[in-house]
Order: C-alpha cells, then structure tokens, then sequence
C-alpha cells in the first residue's frame, strides 16, 4: 500500500472511532440547553466512560448539581478529579466543593476509583 493511502485509512478510521464521542458531547451539550437534563447526563456519561476528556467536567458538575441525576458528591469529586488530570483549570477548586459534603472515607474511596480510571485512561 502506497504512503498516502496509508495515510487515507489512518484518518478516516480516525474519524470513524472519535466521531461518536464528539457525537455523545455535543448532543449532552445540545440537550443541556434545550433544558433536558436527564438526556444530557446521559450523553455525558457516555461520552466521559469512552474517555472524552471534555465531558469529565460537565458530567461531574451535573452529579455535583443533582441535575439529570441525584446528587453523588463522590462521583462529582472522581469525574472532576478526570477534569484536573486532563487540564481542566476550573475543577480542582470544584473537586474540593464535592469533597467538602463527604467524609475522609469517603474521599479515600473516590481517590482510589479515580486513580484506577486515571491507570485506564493511560494505557
């Protein structure tokens, strides 16, 4: 096979893979504004579970918010902890807003999940 035809497959397999994370965000995104909170965390939950570091945060403040979801200061603290680990400025200081509604065990067992998310992310 030719170099550019390599190149050719490479990208629009590419595209293939990634386009339905992009896809789950921006429909999150699109639901979130119409007002469908529901649908839009589950389109978050989607595309932050396949690894798309955009939705970490969104999905972490809709479980901070209770909104599409009930409240779990945990899970906000472990999907803002992704944010932080992928360069999200902002959720560190929400991260620390999650973990001041939990316990110390509480936050331990948050630590420990994120870290294996963060193992799984990287490899």
């Amino acid at each position: 096979m030719k170099p550019n035809r390599k190149l050719l497959l490479i990208a629009a397999l590419t595209a293939l893979i990634s386009t339905p994370l992009h896809a789950d965000l921006e429909a999150g995104l699109a639901a979130y504004d119409r007002g469908d909170h529901k649908e839009a965390f589950n389109q978050f939950k989607q595309a932050a579970e396949a690894g798309d570091a955009d939705a970490y945060g969104k999905l972490a403040g809709l479980y901070l918010y209770g909104r599409g979801t009930e409240k779990d200061y945990s899970k906000a603290y472990i999907w803002f902890g992704m944010a932080e680990h992928s360069g999200d400025k902002y959720a560190e200081k929400f991260k620390m807003a999650a973990a001041s509604s939990m316990t110390l065990e509480q936050v331990k067992h948050a630590e420990e999940i994120m870290a294996d998310y963060i193992r799984r992310v990287e490899e």
